[in-house]
């Protein structure tokens, strides 16, 4: 199998990936779409009618159960509505209402899942955990494959927010979080584990829901992958020091892995075999996703001294040449790959490109007002709607808001 050949010689298909990302011009590409000023508008009309009624039906929430089932019902039926017939991100092009309403039912049962297992949760980490799960659905799609839900997609999804946040944490000691990676490495390898903490027992708990998928007795490549994650993230906590200033091969290295191993391990779960051109689409597929992660967090990393692609010069003229290498980067490793459903690779390559110009407007002091105005010709709204969009998503709104959302999303699970 290729990911033998992967786990054998990392440093091989990393440097293809390397190479590609190299060689990716870092001028404006010309493939680009623009969105009129008049679509504009009516995109922004459209979103506005739908929040005043979505925000009208949510507020018919009581909490007493008496109505409630039909309440659910409209509510449901009011989302499925706008995954049917909304033209701003199109997923119905891409997608029939079969498939549509499967995809439901499954971020519903992921959503159901997070919920019994961490009810403590956040609306963010719930929100960074539904991405992760999100893109292992959306491969699947790529891939014609109808699973639903999947249990070590799941578990491996939740393992972000559980360890991107232990990681960064700020109160834990650096022994605490070495004594936590290796309570995470022991448990991969197979060895006894005894968590000191309800933390690390329930790192063990997601990482026991995908050995529960894959038994170790049956002949799998996943935790030779899940290391070479934890190493991965190991590696990348260098990012962090403000002490060691790293080359931009440094940092390209770091994220090509970091990014590369995490998506090709959502690739893994798709129950298909791995083909050499899959191996080293995902790997690129995942290092877009870590800049795009990056890009996004251009002022709070550089604030912090992290050493990303993007802090390494923070001249516009620089900020805008890398973004211009991510616009033909992901053009380029989409377009080549020999995918089982071109529409919908299409679409992922659609939403990539929304992904980067949305991800300026969050990082717009870094960029210069030409550059900003011409991203903004490809973008479905204006800055101002997309930054009114950005500021009354959920997770800024005050406790007792998100407390009473919360409560929605439960009923609406069941």
């Amino acid at each position: 199998m290729v990911l033998l050949e992967l786990i054998a010689d990392k440093e091989k298909y990393l440097d293809l990936v390397k190479k590609e990302w190299l060689s990716a011009p870092d001028v404006f590409p010309s493939f680009l779409n623009n969105i009129s000023k008049e679509t504009k508008i009516k995109n922004e009309h459209y979103l506005q009618t739908f929040f005043t009624d979505f925000g009208d039906q949510l507020k018919k929430y009581r909490k007493i159960p008496i109505g409630r089932k039909k309440w659910r019902k409209k509510t449901i039926n009011l989302l499925q509505e706008v995954l049917y017939k909304e033209s701003i991100i199109g997923l119905h092009h891409s997608m029939d209402h079969q498939t549509i309403d499967a995809f439901v039912q499954e971020i519903k049962e992921f959503l159901h899942q997070v919920r019994e297992f961490a009810p403590e949760l956040s609306f963010a980490d719930i929100g960074q955990a539904i991405r992760n799960y999100i893109v292992y659905a959306m491969f699947k799609e790529l891939h014609n494959v109808k699973s639903g839900f999947n249990i070590a997609g799941f578990g491996y999804s939740m393992l972000y927010p559980f360890t991107d946040n232990y990681i960064d944490s700020k109160i834990c000691t650096e022994k605490e979080k070495q004594e936590y990676n290796q309570i995470i490495r022991d448990k991969i390898k197979g060895k006894d584990v005894h968590p000191k903490t309800l933390h690390q027992s329930k790192t063990c708990e997601l990482l026991q829901a995908i050995e529960s998928a894959y038994p170790r007795d049956c002949d799998t490549q996943v935790f030779p992958l899940l290391l070479m994650m934890l190493e991965a993230q190991e590696t990348s906590i260098k990012q962090q020091s403000k002490d060691l200033l790293l080359t931009y091969e440094e940092r390209l290295n770091i994220s090509i892995y970091k990014g590369g191993i995490s998506v090709l391990i959502d690739r893994f779960f798709v129950n298909k075999e791995i083909t050499e051109a899959d191996l080293i689409f995902y790997l690129s597929f995942g290092y877009f996703l870590q800049l795009a992660d990056d890009l996004q967090d251009i002022k709070e990393d550089s604030t912090q001294g992290h050493c990303t692609i993007f802090t390494l010069d923070l001249k516009c003229s620089q900020e805008e040449k890398v973004v211009n290498k991510m616009l033909h980067f992901v053009h380029q490793i989409t377009y080549s790959y020999p995918s089982e459903n071109n529409s919908f690779k299409y679409f992922i390559l659609s939403s990539c490109y929304q992904l980067i110009y949305s991800s300026i407007a969050g990082s717009k002091e870094f960029f210069s007002r030409d550059y900003l105005d011409r991203i903004e010709t490809y973008l479905p709204v204006t800055y101002p709607y997309l930054d009114k969009l950005l500021t009354n998503r959920i997770e800024n709104r005050e406790f007792k808001i998100q407390a009473n959302y919360m409560n929605i999303m439960d009923e609406l699970i069941k």
